[in-house]
């Protein structure tokens, strides 16, 4: 498992809240092997092993089969280690690659403002439901997050804003909610430069499935119809030319539970809306 890998799982270990959560270490061997899996069927990559568990101020940690902890140094290129082996420098003093407050926050708070005004008019925005762990953390939800350095002397930042919403049918108020995610990766994110967009589909969150392209006012996006994998049903995928990233993702259910308690039979938007929503010129962060 190279150096990416490590980081997309950490990526997905914290893509279900604006914090990263507690992490169990038998949960996040098991997510790691799982996204691994994904990852290497898609992108036929090689090798296995260990799994993320924490990200500190310089040091990437992993979990080996057997439960004990490897400290891995982390590339220069995407966590600022440098080359005397000093303390990870992340942007803008923070200490992790999660901006809590700033400019990268603001940008993912507008990018779900943005989001509850793009879903259909025949779903209403819940920003009260929590997830089902006991810690109140809200499934309607903002975050930026740093990716890594690029362009000459490194000096250019790649970044990366997820906007969550929960959502039930105004016909069914009382019902089940599902999840409609956006996720934006601005120019230079490592892993997201191939500008086939049936190739970067697969990218999110590491899932599977059969994409097709579809052709919406002369644009083209891949559509991941049915995804293989339990958290997720639908993806879309659009690149810019400048580079610029954008998923629109949905599940039945409003959290990662695959057993789709409190979720809804079908997925919250159609999967034609899903694609035209990719294309919401405000999604691209500037």
């Amino acid at each position: 498992m190279n150096e990416q890998e490590l980081r997309d799982g950490l990526r997905e270990m914290m893509a279900v809240s604006s914090q990263p959560p507690t992490m169990n270490p038998t949960a996040a061997l098991d997510t790691a092997k799982r996204a691994h899996k994904r990852r290497r069927a898609t992108w036929a990559g090689a090798g296995a092993g260990a799994a993320v568990v924490a990200l500190t101020a310089g040091t990437v940690f992993a979990l080996t089969p057997s439960g004990a902890s490897l400290p891995i140094d982390a590339a220069a290129a995407s966590t600022g280690l440098g080359p005397d082996g000093t303390k990870t420098s992340f942007p803008d003093g923070q200490t992790d690659r999660t901006a809590g407050k700033g400019a990268h926050a603001d940008r993912a708070n507008a990018l779900l403002a943005t989001l509850k005004a793009a879903v259909p008019a025949t779903l209403i925005v819940s920003d009260n439901l929590t997830y089902p762990d006991g810690e109140g953390r809200k499934v309607t939800s903002a975050q930026a997050q740093f990716a890594n350095n690029y362009g000459p002397g490194n000096a250019q930042q790649a970044w990366e804003y997820m906007a969550t919403v929960a959502v039930t049918p105004k016909s069914m108020q009382h019902g089940g909610h599902g999840r409609v995610i956006v996720e934006v990766h601005t120019p230079g994110g490592e892993g997201y430069t191939n500008p086939d967009v049936c190739a970067l589909a697969p990218t999110f969150w590491g899932v599977s499935g059969t994409c097709s392209t579809r052709d919406i006012q002369g644009k083209t996006v891949g559509v991941i119809s049915k995804t293989q994998d339990p958290r997720i049903d639908n993806v879309a995928a659009y690149r810019y030319q400048d580079g610029t990233v954008v998923f629109v993702a949905q599940s039945k259910a409003p959290n990662n539970d695959a057993s789709g308690k409190g979720g809804l039979n079908e997925g919250p938007m159609s999967v034609d809306q899903l694609a035209q929503t990719t294309l919401n010129p405000a999604f691209k962060v500037q």
